[in-house]
């Protein structure tokens, strides 16, 4: 094929944008010269460069059709004409092509962007464009079970990432080290303004989910890191423990304060003033969220005393205890299928309780009808039939183990050695000894597994109590990440700020996941369905894994999603962002990654 001629060629830059003009030469009599006569613009230079491949305008496409069937590239002063085969692509862009795993990257975006996570992180690390390779890792984290830094660069390659150049595990080290308290902070104060707009504009009307989980674990320099105080705990190794008190609002699923700080889970009066202090917010619409460790009658009534609402998981292992005997009043209407919510796939009833308490109590003083108050306190009742049958499943495998064990003459651990005791009777007769298992301790056992029992002053409604402390499980799962993945268990950390801008990430993580959880449930509360879509609230990772199926292929011009996009458009709808497009996305222009340490 034969190269079409270009006409007289002039590009201006106007703006950001270099355009492309044609001319035509006319004679100046005076002169007695040709010079250059009145010009037209013909196109632009993708990429906002001066050299580049021209995209022609329609109006002159129409002129000369010929340059429909060519790529024209300004490379300095020459203009290369390339043949576009029939699905007009060129030679070269066959071979550039690239597929990218991008429709879950390109939905947290979106989240993102809706958010005041976004802003914030802008705002905090705009050096370099730190807040995009925070992001990038984020997401990585979010979709990778085995969140191994050094398989990143290798995720990089076919995930599309708000950070697309390469990232080396030195780079991420760096990335981590440069994350420090002082930026941290300025993440908080943008969420704290916001917060406080919020309650300005609300009022006491807008409740504020505040969730509560602890670690036991240690580090030989958390001492210096966080500058805690050491405390003795269990295995007396007057190790310091860690602590990790978090803010989400329940209704949109931003996750907006923690802190680090020292001893064993805290009073619910240190709990007061962690949030007045350090989270600049009010008490009068917060409602504390928190597992077993709290639940027992002081702490219920600490809160009360203290106008702290609280949401509490309540111990039911205990004995003939409250929890065991709601459970068995209401064992029967549990199993009703009228009873089971449709969203949270388990059975639920709800009892209003009228609670007597201390309201201002004195050391030393004796009790009278004077000092006491009474409130109503919302005791929630669940039947979780997949927990109750893996704990089932559990403990028949543990106890088959054991039976196995003894037949071939095996040493059993400490552990099975417990429940060789507790399940199995046993039997002596000459010089035979024998194991029978008790199938009645089996079922006292079992009796009161998956039956959560959770109590509030607050949240009456039994669904929303479920899901708000659900929503605190995926800090508790943070903590174990943070734990096992950042170097929080008992070994020696060798670089103090790589702890603290890993702690900071793995915070942002779990307040994305929370953001797409609190998405999804709104969807589906709102009476809407979809076939693609998982019905079980806590299945909101697989709407994620599902939508990175979505594939992004790279040109030289920019890079498509394919016809698989619209064939998720359902999980799109559901978390409330859009459906990518057809228009293509440009290539950001990423700067140089060599840095020198600071």
């Amino acid at each position: 094929m034969e190269n079409p001629k270009l006409p007289p060629i002039l590009v201006n830059k106007a703006g950001s944008v270099y355009y492309v003009y044609t001319y035509k030469n006319v004679w100046d009599r005076e002169l007695k010269r040709s010079k250059r006569g009145e010009s037209k613009k013909i196109g632009k230079i993708l990429g906002g460069q001066k050299d580049g491949v021209i995209c022609f305008d329609e109006s002159f496409l129409q002129e000369r059709p010929e340059f429909r069937s060519f790529q024209v590239e300004r490379k300095g002063e020459e203009y290369i004409c390339t043949p576009l085969n029939e699905s007009g692509t060129t030679l070269t862009q066959l071979q550039e092509v690239k597929q990218l795993h991008a429709g879950a990257t390109w939905a947290l975006d979106q989240l993102v962007a809706q958010s005041p996570v976004g802003e914030a992180l802008k705002w905090a690390f705009p050096q370099r464009r730190d807040y995009l390779k925070i992001l990038s890792i984020c997401y990585f984290i979010i979709l990778n079970q085995d969140n191994n830094i050094s398989k990143y660069e290798t995720f990089a390659e076919v995930t599309r990432l708000p950070w697309g150049a390469p990232l080396a595990p030195s780079s991420i080290s760096r990335v981590f080290r440069k994350i420090r308290n002082q930026q941290i902070e300025t993440y908080f104060s943008f969420f704290r303004d916001e917060l406080l707009e919020q309650q300005e504009k609300y009022g006491d009307k807008n409740e504020i989910t505040l969730a509560l989980d602890s670690t036991s674990g240690s580090n030989y320099v958390i001492n210096n890191l966080l500058n805690l105080e050491r405390h003795r705990y269990e295995d007396e190794d007057n190790l310091p423990l860690i602590n990790l008190l978090a803010l989400t609002d329940y209704e949109s699923g931003i996750a907006f304060f923690y802190r680090a700080y020292d001893g064993k889970v805290p009073a619910a009066k240190t709990v007061s003033q962690v949030i007045s202090e350090n989270a600049g917010l009010s008490l009068k619409n917060v409602v504390f969220v928190s597992d077993k460790g709290y639940s027992d009658a002081k702490n219920i009534n600490d809160c009360l005393r203290n106008k702290l609402g609280f949401l509490f998981n309540v111990q039911c292992a205990m004995p003939d205890s409250f929890a065991q005997e709601l459970i068995d009043g209401e064992k029967e209407n549990l199993r009703d299928l009228n009873r089971m919510d449709w969203l949270t796939k388990v059975f639920q009833i709800t009892k209003e309780i009228n609670w007597t308490f201390e309201s201002d109590l004195v050391e030393g003083q004796v009790t009278s009808k004077k000092t006491k108050e009474s409130t109503i306190l919302y005791w929630h009742i669940y039947f979780n039939r997949q927990f109750a049958e893996n704990a089932r499943q559990g403990l028949i495998e543990r106890i088959d183990r054991v039976r196995e064990k003894i037949y071939n003459g095996e040493e059993l651990d400490e552990n099975e050695l417990t429940l060789l005791e507790d399940v199995f009777e046993k039997h002596e007769e000459g010089d035979t000894i024998s194991y029978l298992i008790s199938n009645e301790i089996v079922d006292q056992r079992l009796r009161y597994k998956g039956y959560p029992v959770r109590v509030s002053d607050k949240i009456p409604d039994t669904r929303k109590a479920w899901c708000a402390y659900q929503e605190r499980r995926i800090l508790e799962d943070t903590l174990k990440t943070l734990k096992t993945r950042s170097s929080c268990v008992r070994n020696c950390v060798s670089d103090n700020e790589s702890l603290i801008g890993k702690t900071f990430v793995l915070f942002l993580v779990a307040s994305i996941e929370m953001i797409v959880r609190a998405r999804l449930r709104k969807y589906f509360e709102g009476g809407k369905t979809s076939d693609s879509l998982p019905t079980d609230y806590d299945r909101s990772c697989r709407v994620i894994d599902s939508l990175n199926n979505v594939i992004q292929t790279k040109f030289c011009d920019g890079y498509y999603f394919g016809g698989s996009a619209e064939k998720k458009c359902g999980l799109f709808e559901a978390l409330g962002v859009s459906v990518p497009g057809s228009e293509p996305e440009e290539e950001r222009d990423y700067e140089d990654e060599e840095e020198t340490e600071s």
